[in-house]
């Protein structure tokens, strides 16, 4: 002996139907056969080997054999082994202590023989090792930390090869979800003895497969602090390609019918990619990934959705609930492209203030039901010359894009009869509105005055004059709050007008009219020579006359001879306020000596 050499030995270990049971546990092991030999016979630590001749064993009906020779125990450890048998796995914990993450049951049927070294294992050159037979389950199932559910899995037929191990077939269930699979497993002694990732290729097929029956619990935060609430984790120890079909796939409250494509499953992190599905009676294409590596799980994803109901899309997923304020009162198809990506809360959910991204969608058949949307409600309350009811919404392209909680809408322009409506602002996920809805309103709508008004002006110009008449929309989806303002409209309105006298004075062919316009319009006035004074103010008496009366709905009627007036007075007098006087009191007069007091309804009847 020396520090090269260990003693040189031979130990027979034999039994001969022995058993033993636990006295805690249920299941007594019987019929034990052991004829095993621990041996060196040079000396040298390297060369100590195990020769397992028979070791078998009994539990309930079950039996279970071995022979195994192990050489090189104390240098790179060789196996060759055999086993076979019938096992109940639930009788392991009835009959033996194991740990509790080990919840199995089932029934084993096995007939496998493997060759391999550790050192070929741990530097990952599988080429060395040779695994041959076949393995079959039955009624299994496996309650692991990794799942979220316990797998159950009716069948399953593996073959063992040199290389690889052919999963023939696959039947089983967990949660909601039920699979059928085949395909290839590699690296499974790098799982079993290294920790190391399962790999795979797979071909899935399913009726209702649910994405989150496939995520953990986590029972701790980031700090080591219990939470209180769920976190979901892609388990890290697979790597995996799925080519799945499903008529099924249920993510959140979403319900994918017609399930097609690809998923990727490697480094904690789910891949989607070339998927397409029936949604809503419409259908979608999408790729996508979530990855829970981070301390916070994170997505993005690409949709493209075509003919899709725009009743159940708005109802069903979440996300769009945000998207548009009015969708609640929509019903019909639409088309869109959608990019999104942000952060998940701990139940896989969105979280709607991380996301960023943008929307384009295109209307196709719709009909709207203005009661459905509270803020279209107040807008019609407002605005009693348009219903809403009946606008026509066909065709309508938006844009939209979104980041930290806010959903910014690119300005479009609808129409409802000949009424042309912008439409430009934003909302937050939260539900607050900040939106300017711009009719541009015909004079036509403006109630019985301005009607009359027009009539009297009898030009060809007034038949498409239009205001524009502003709603601004605020609040939230709840309690929105909406106010118009028509001011505006009524300026524009009125310039409108006093550029169609304008024209029409000049068309009687008074040279002075254009000047004295222009001092109406400008506001301005200069001190003349006393001697035009006269007729000066006889075209200001005329002008006044016209726009007076045509304003004012009052006839005037004065002599034609201009009668003297004093200098001095005619100094006082400012011809362009009165004229503007006399306008704005058609416009406005009217209206505040019926109802002085602010009405709900902005509009002029």
């Amino acid at each position: 002996v020396d520090e090269e050499h260990i003693p040189k030995f031979k130990i027979d270990v034999k039994s001969d139907n022995a058993s033993y049971k636990y006295p805690d546990l249920p299941k007594t092991v019987q019929n034990i056969y052991l004829d095993l030999q621990m041996t060196n016979i040079t000396g040298i630590p390297e060369d100590t080997y195990i020769d397992i001749k028979k070791a078998s064993f009994i539990i309930d009906k079950d039996k279970f054999n071995l022979t195994a020779k192990i050489t090189e125990l104390f240098g790179n450890t060789r196996v060759n082994a055999h086993l076979d048998g019938v096992l109940n796995l639930a009788n392991l914990s009835k009959a033996y202590p194991i740990s509790p993450d080990m919840d199995l049951s089932g029934i084993l049927n096995a007939d496998i023989s493997s060759a391999f070294d550790m050192a070929s294992i741990e530097h990952n050159r599988y080429e060395n090792t040779n695994t041959t037979g076949k393995l079959n389950l039955n009624d299994f199932q496996y309650n692991s930390s990794d799942f979220r559910n316990p797998v159950h899995i009716r069948t399953a037929a593996l073959t063992f090869n040199p290389e690889t191990v052919t999963l023939n077939e696959m039947q089983g269930s967990t949660g909601q979800t039920d699979f059928n699979a085949q395909g290839t497993i590699d690296n499974l002694l790098g799982f079993i003895f290294n920790d190391e990732k399962v790999e795979g290729n797979f071909n899935l097929a399913s009726r209702t497969f649910a994405v989150n029956d496939f995520m953990n619990e986590e029972e701790v935060n980031s700090e080591g602090i219990p939470n209180t609430e769920e976190q979901l984790k892609i388990p890290s120890f697979l790597d995996c390609t799925i080519k799945a079909n499903a008529g099924t796939v249920i993510y959140d409250n979403l319900s994918l019918q017609d399930v097609k494509g690809n998923l990727r499953i490697v480094d904690e992190k789910a891949i989607l990619s070339n998927m397409t599905s029936s949604l809503f009676n419409g259908s979608i294409g999408f790729n996508g990934e979530v990855s829970t590596k981070n301390e916070i799980p994170t997505f993005a994803m690409k949709l493209g959705m075509d003919q899709l109901g725009i009743g159940e899309s708005f109802k069903s997923l979440e996300l769009f609930k945000f998207l548009a304020p009015v969708a609640s009162a929509l019903q019909g198809k639409l088309n869109s492209d959608i990019e999104l990506s942000g952060s998940l809360n701990n139940d896989f959910t969105p979280n709607l203030k991380s996301i960023s991204g943008k929307v384009l969608a295109e209307l196709l058949s719709t009909q709207i039901n203005a009661d459905q949307a509270k803020v279209l409600s107040a807008l019609g309350n407002k605005l009693n010359f348009i219903e809403l009811d009946k606008l026509d919404l066909k065709g309508l392209k938006t844009a939209l894009s979104f980041e930290d909680g806010t959903v910014k809408v690119k300005p479009f322009t609808i129409k409802y009869e000949d009424i042309s409506i912008k439409v430009d602002g934003s909302h937050t996920f939260d539900r607050q509105m900040n939106y300017v809805a711009t009719f541009d309103v015909p004079a036509k709508y403006l109630g019985t005055e301005v009607n009359s008004l027009i009539a009297k002006i009898d030009e060809k110009e007034l038949e498409n004059l239009t205001i524009p008449v502003a709603a601004n929309i605020a609040g939230n989806y709840a309690s929105p709050e909406v106010t118009t303002d028509l001011t505006s409209g009524v300026k524009n309105l009125t310039t409108k007008l006093i550029d169609i006298q304008k024209q029409k004075l000049i068309n009687k062919g008074k040279d002075k009219a254009g000047a004295l316009l222009g001092d109406i319009l400008t506001a301005k006035t200069t001190d003349k020579d006393s001697t035009t004074v006269p007729q000066q103010e006889q075209t200001n008496d005329a002008v006044k006359d016209v726009l007076g009366g045509i304003l004012s709905g009052t006839k005037q009627t004065q002599d034609s001879v201009v009668q003297d007036k004093d200098t001095s007075s005619t100094a006082k007098k400012d011809p362009v306020k009165d004229a503007a006087k006399s306008i704005l009191g058609g416009l406005l007069g009217g209206k505040k000596k019926r109802d002085t007091s602010k009405t709900e309804n902005d509009s002029i009847n």
